[in-house]
Parts: structure tokens; sequence; C-alpha cells
């Protein structure tokens, strides 16, 4: 572990070692110095009783023409690894890419393990840059495009630029993915549930997995919700995602599986545990 990496887990570990107690000045800056912030815990907990939660979200889309191989593969491999640990995806789809690569998105249909299907608009426009009505053309091509026969819950905007969430209730999304980090219990934004964020996965992950476990440990400590996020392109080293799933995605998943056997840690998907808040609120 690098230095950068070892000093983070060294401030996830004060995060463990004081569980829900309020956090003291050293981890709390550390974790600011991360860019991310310490929420309020559910006390009350998750589903099934547990401790915290965990969901991983994948943006489904390509923006680039030379990504559409690495989108394949990426997406073959998140499919293998959900399967292998019984842990449901939410896959925020953009549907010109559900269109231009049909065989990716169908095998995200046709896995053993019920994903979500989430939207990422159609053709990825920013929120902030473009007038309601023009986004609301752009989110139903997408949902016509998808042919799933409940429409979609969860949102997740493109490059985190948000705006239009009266729009987003209007057309009966409960939950979203903010653009800024943190360790706690979604909270209600716009009158959807923010499912925050916590730790980002491309390249720059490779040999990160025992931080990534870190971030774990602390949400649980904290009685939050580990929410981790990629791109199957961003599994990508040089056009091979062997590396980024042996040495990342691998050792992670199989730590939530771990934790979900103990009984401290639900596995679920942003519009479960929207659904979740919702109905304890």
């Amino acid at each position: 572990m690098n230095v950068k990496r070892g000093a983070k887990a060294v401030a996830l570990g004060f995060v463990v070692s004081r569980g829900s107690a309020k956090p003291d000045a050293i981890s709390t800056t550390a974790l600011r110095m991360m860019k991310i912030g310490l929420g309020r815990g559910l006390e009350s907990g998750y589903e099934k009783r547990t401790k915290a939660a965990a969901c991983i979200s994948v943006d489904f889309d390509v923006t680039r023409e030379e990504r559409y191989p690495w989108n394949r593969k990426g997406t073959a491999a998140l499919i293998r690894l959900s399967e292998a640990h019984g842990i449901p995806l939410t896959w925020a789809v953009c549907g010109k890419t559900a269109e231009e690569d049909p065989k990716a998105y169908e095998s995200i249909l046709a896995s053993t393990v019920k994903q979500e299907i989430g939207v990422h608009t159609y053709s990825h426009i920013y929120a902030d840059n473009t007038t309601e009505e023009e986004y609301e053309r752009d989110i139903e091509r997408c949902i016509e495009v998808l042919g799933v026969s409940s429409r979609p819950i969860s949102f997740v905007f493109p490059k985190n630029r948000e705006g239009h969430f009266g729009l987003l209730r209007r057309l009966g999304f409960k939950s979203y993915r903010g653009a800024h980090r943190v360790i706690g219990a979604p909270v209600v934004n716009g009158g959807l549930w923010n499912i925050r964020p916590v730790y980002y996965v491309d390249p720059k992950s490779l040999h990160a997995a025992g931080l990534i476990k870190r971030f774990i440990d602390a949400c649980i400590a904290r009685s939050g919700v580990f929410h981790l996020w990629t791109h199957p392109w961003s599994l990508s080293i040089n056009g091979d995602v062997d590396k980024m799933v042996s040495e990342v995605m691998e050792p992670v998943l199989s730590h939530l599986e771990e934790k979900n056997k103990a009984g401290v840690l639900s596995l679920s998907t942003m519009g479960r545990l929207s659904n979740f808040m919702e109905a304890t609120a």
C-alpha cells in the first residue's frame, strides 16, 4: 500500500474503532482531506435488521467509440461477479449505449441475479444545461429503449450534474446518487433519496482492495451505506479487465459477501434502499 493509501487506511481505522460515537477531530479532518464526509447512521438498522447496507451502481454509458470493447468485457465481468457472490447491482443505463451495445445490455437483463435497471438519460445529457422539457424527452426515450416491465425508480445524473428534481419525482424516480461522498445513511434531497457514494473504482484503484475493505468496515461501524460505483469500461487496463477483477473487484465483493453472511451488512440496490427508507421514515 502506498503512503497516501496508508494514511487513508489509518484514518478509516479511527472511524472503525470509534463506531457510532462522535468522531474525533483527527479522523474527521483526515476524511475531509479525502473529500469524504461523515453523516448520521441509521441506528434502527437496514433490511433484515442489519447494522449497515451496501450497494454497487454501474454507469452503463459509452461516450467514446474505443470504449465499446471495454464496455462488453467489463459488463460480462461484473455480471459474473454479481452471480458468483449473489450481489445485485444497480445499472444506470444510457439508452443510446443500450441501443449500440445490445448484447452487453441484454446480458444484464438475462443475469441469474435480479439486477436493477436505472436511468442515466438516453444521450448522456446534463441536467444543468437543458430545459425541463428537453430532459423529460431524453429520459422518456431512454425508458422506452430499456424495455423493462416496470418504470425505473433509480436515477444517476451524467457527470453528477444535478437538476430537475421536480421532474424526476413526477416521472416516478425515488433515488439518485449524489456527487458528494459521505459515510452515512441515505438522506432526502429534492424529494428523492440520495444514496450517497463512498468509493469510485477505476484503474487508479489497482492494489486498493485493502483500502476499499476499510471503507466497508467504516460504513458498518457508522451504520451507513457503503456505495461503490464504477463503469464497465473503468475496469479496463489496456483493454484487459482481468487484473482489476482479480485484484480489486473479487476481493471487495468477497468481503461484502462475508459481512452479509455474518449478518451485519445487507446487500441491496439503490431502488430497494429507497423503498426501505421510504417505508421506515
